[in-house]
């Protein structure tokens, strides 16, 4: 039997094991004689390293997920539904994306995100929303989201807002 414990850590890290595992396959195939063995042993490895890495971004997105509210993404629509505010904004109109912090964190649930679009209407989701994970595939569509800032933001122990992406403007020139 395996402890509780430790099924929820291997569970929680599974996505970046399978791909460390499978860097290791395409490493072990890079050393194998012959150029071909070598070449397909990079391409592996280097495909397992980046299923390693965007697991392990996904993981900043994950909560314990007991937050008020659900999110929905579905065709390029995000939606939150809770029992005192909700709505809808669609991918294509986002203006910015914004991550506020509270001074409750890191060990709280304590981040919202502010998805504004074109219009002005803004959707305020808490990070701990059931479905909230969903988010990370939907901000993965936009060109330019800075991932880093979003890691600084779930860390922070301060009131803050961390703008995580925004859309570009044409230049009037």
């Amino acid at each position: 039997m395996i402890r509780p414990e430790a099924a929820a850590f291997f569970k929680k890290y599974s996505e970046i094991f399978a791909g460390l595992i499978i860097a290791l396959i395409g490493l072990w195939l890079a050393t194998r004689i012959g150029w071909f063995w070598t070449a397909i042993g990079v391409i592996i490895a280097f495909m397992g390293l980046g299923l390693a890495f965007t697991a392990f971004r996904r993981l900043i997105f994950k909560t314990d997920q007991i937050g008020p509210g659900v999110v929905e993404v579905d065709e390029r629509q995000i939606s939150y539904f809770s029992a005192y505010e909700g709505g809808s904004v669609s991918i294509e109109s986002l203006a910015r994306i914004t991550a506020i912090t509270t001074d409750e964190g890191p060990w709280s649930d304590d981040l919202h995100w502010v998805l504004e679009e074109d219009g002005g209407a803004t959707l305020t989701i808490p990070n701990s929303a059931a479905g909230a994970e969903q988010l990370f595939d939907a901000f993965a569509a936009l060109d330019g989201v800075d991932y880093s800032m979003a890691t600084k933001a779930m860390g922070t122990t301060n009131h803050d807002r961390f703008v995580i992406w925004s859309k570009p403007r044409a230049a009037l020139h």
